[in-house]
This record gives C-alpha cells, structure tokens and sequence, in this order.
C-alpha cells in the first residue's frame, strides 16, 4: 500500500506502508485533509481516532519516516533525525518526494494510490 501526502503548491510526499495493523488504520481513515504542524525536523498532524497499534514495529530511529506516535495520537512525517522511543511505531518509509516534506503547506491532502 502507498499514501501521498501532498498540496496545492505541487510538493508531494509518497510513502510505501508496512503491513502493520497501525498502517491499516490509517488507511481506513483516507482521504483526508489534514493541518500539519512543525517541530525542527518534522510534519506532524492529529487523526480524528487513535490508532490500533497491535503488531506495528516500534521505530528503529533515523532520519527520514512516517510514525505514529502512540501517546499523542500524532502521525508524524520525519525528515530529520530522530531517536527511538517506547511508543513511536514507525508504518512507512518515503519512496518518493521527500525531500519536500518540510516545504508541505496546509492543507495537506492525505490519499491512498
């Protein structure tokens, strides 16, 4: 399974996802439109229900990743590096465009290809 990330200024992030439960949630809930909110080296937003973690791979840590941080219900879009943490699972890995997930400007459209 794939999901774009993606605005009306033509930046586009494409994410191939784990076969994880949490990757599937997420998927139950597109399309959306969502606001993203930024940290130093994110794009974050909140999804309308929290997700089912069962079976996700917590995250390994590194520089660029799609997570879901459990504890504040955030998906978050990585383009920074970033450490391992108890409850951040990560559901996906960028296959294209992202080097333009901190140019992504509201509102983001989120959709399965």
């Amino acid at each position: 399974m794939k999901i774009r990330f993606s605005d009306t200024y033509g930046n586009d992030v494409t994410y191939e996802m784990n076969d994880s439960e949490t990757a599937h949630a997420l998927e139950r809930l597109l399309p959306m439109s969502v606001e993203m909110l930024s940290e130093n080296n994110a794009k974050y937003f909140i999804p309308d229900k929290k997700l089912n973690t069962f079976g996700a791979p917590l995250a390994k840590g590194g520089t660029e990743s799609l997570c879901y941080h459990s504890s504040w219900n955030e998906i978050i879009l990585y383009y920074g590096g970033y450490k391992v943490a108890d409850d951040l699972y990560e559901i996906g890995r960028p296959i294209a465009g992202s080097g333009q997930i901190r140019n992504l400007r509201n509102p983001v459209l989120v959709d399965e290809l």
